[in-house]
């Protein structure tokens, strides 16, 4: 492959956030300030598999995010229903993160699926109810896709949280999660250093 093929792959990669883009250097931090909060469509989703396996990496809990009125368990209900909010950045009312104090973290590690390219409804609710509370911490958006990459979420998740040190997201494949662990933990120790 020559140089010009090669360079033209590896752009298109960043462009489609394909390829992951580490911290400069990882934030050192103490296991108990690490919190890791997300959204799953399903009982046993991928974006819920990616943050279980971040916090046991981390030692921390893992807090899900839950819409106040659930989306259909049918896919195709749940996409009729969900699209259009996704393309108008809407937020879904969700219910109270039980069991999460999010004033005790310093960091924050946050879990959406791409839907139509960007966070989940319920995600951005979240993320917009507590700006005031992650004002002035550091947070990592990881999320789980069909094969669609990054595309929008790193960009939408830095511009609901204007006020926080954003740390470089990533993009994981569904399909493949179960076998990404490595990945994850890698992902994780490549943003913070626990103490």
């Amino acid at each position: 492959m020559n140089k010009f093929v090669a360079c033209g792959v590896m752009m298109a990669g960043l462009l489609l956030g394909s390829a992951p883009e580490a911290a400069a250097e990882p934030v050192a931090v103490t296991g108990d300030k690490v919190g890791v909060v997300y959204f799953s469509w399903s009982p046993t989703g991928n974006t819920r598999f990616a943050a279980e396996t971040i916090a046991k990496k981390v030692g921390t809990t893992a807090y899900e995010i839950k819409a106040a009125k659930p989306y259909s368990t049918n896919y195709k209900a749940c996409c009729d229903e969900a699209k259009p909010e996704c393309a108008n950045r809407k937020l879904r009312p969700i219910r109270q993160v039980a069991g999460l104090n999010l004033a005790r973290y310093d960091v924050v590690f946050v879990g959406t699926p791409n839907w139509w390219g960007t966070m989940a409804p319920p995600v951005r609710t979240f993320l917009v109810q507590n700006a005031a509370v992650l004002k002035g911490k550091t947070v990592c958006l990881f999320q789980t896709n069909g094969g669609g990459g990054m595309q929008n979420c790193g960009k939408d998740f830095a511009q609901v949280l204007p006020n926080s040190k954003v740390l470089p997201a990533q993009a994981f494949k569904g399909a493949t999660i179960r076998s990404q662990v490595s990945a994850l933990e890698q992902f994780v120790t490549e943003r913070i250093t626990v103490k």
